[in-house]
């Protein structure tokens, strides 16, 4: 440390959780919209592949932010976890830590290594934020998988995003799951298209919440890319700033993938466009620029898809 750098101390932190596609990406961005000018907010960000679509898209933005690519960051909790924030903490000295694990990780590690002695000083834990699709809660494999459920139970302040894809009956159901929980949240509350109140994170933790599957984590396959406990397959590719798509051919191929998950930052002939499509809903922002192009397909293993046929479709894309 340089002698006239202060020691870090106390940096308000929080974690933003949800499962795949729910948005927890737009909503940190909108979160950072609203912080004081004056203050350096930086963001520790975790994706279930290894092709780092988020980290992108925040340096795209000019946001301060440090990757841990692959797998869960429920796998990289302990010593790896302790690095990648020392690093980010020396690196950007922020005001403020933002945290978003993989919409696969699961969040009790990582809430357990920001609460430990080695964080103690450097670190001041504020409320876990949870976001949440209501449509979920519908169906039995959200409903039934661990990892989604610990991710509301560990909670304190759990949002429902997407209301506008909502009916009033999945909004209500919603709520009678949420506020029968126990112990109570900090808070409930909806929005649409990620946009929460930054004064959520001021939110004080609750201590007493448990995970009923303290023990699930992802893992994956580092060779061939299959998740080995959850049944989720992801597939990645980079791009050359110099390689363009045709906006309306890589479009049409992305309609046609019955795939879970698509994110992707591409270079096209109507300019940079981020894509996002959960379930064939598809979001299509322009952005300014990026480094390179990326792409990543999330689908579950019954429906593995081919990567040599992808490669040549995606070519095939290609002006």
């Amino acid at each position: 440390m340089k002698q006239n750098e202060k020691l870090l101390q106390n940096i308000p932190t929080n974690l933003i959780t949800g499962f795949l596609g729910v948005g927890k990406t737009s909503a940190i961005l909108h979160l950072i919209s609203q912080k004081p000018t004056n203050e350096k907010w930086s963001v520790l960000v975790n994706e279930f592949g290894s092709v780092g679509i988020d980290g992108a898209i925040y340096k795209a933005k000019g946001i301060a932010v440090k990757e841990i690519p692959g797998g869960c960051m429920c796998c990289a909790a302990g010593v790896p976890l302790q690095i990648a924030i020392n690093r980010i903490l020396k690196e950007t000295r922020p005001q403020r830590l933002l945290i978003e694990p993989s919409g696969l990780g699961h969040p009790k590690r990582v809430l357990d290594t920001l609460r430990g002695q080695y964080f103690k000083e450097a670190l001041s834990l504020k409320a876990s934020i949870c976001l949440l699709d209501p449509r979920n809660l519908l169906d039995e494999r959200y409903t039934t998988h661990e990892n989604f459920i610990d991710q509301i139970a560990l909670a304190d302040i759990v949002v429902a995003n997407k209301t506008d894809l909502c009916d009033s009956d999945t909004l209500t159901h919603f709520n009678r799951y949420i506020e029968a929980l126990q112990p109570a949240k900090q808070k409930i509350t909806e929005t649409q298209f990620g946009q929460l109140n930054a004064s959520l994170l001021d939110y004080n933790p609750t201590s007493n919440r448990n995970a009923q599957f303290p023990d699930f984590h992802q893992t994956t396959n580092k060779k061939t890319g299959i998740a080995g406990k959850d049944g989720y397959h992801s597939e990645g590719w980079v791009f050359s700033e110099e390689q363009i798509f045709d906006f309306d051919k890589i479009t049409l191929l992305f309609a046609q993938f019955g795939t879970i998950r698509i994110k992707a930052i591409l270079k096209t002939n109507k300019g940079w466009k981020m894509f996002n499509i959960q379930n064939k809903q598809k979001e299509v922002t322009a952005i300014d620029s990026a480094e390179d192009s990326r792409l990543e397909i999330i689908s579950r293993n019954q429906q593995r898809l081919n990567k040599e046929a992808l490669d040549q479709q995606l070519n095939h894309c290609l002006i």
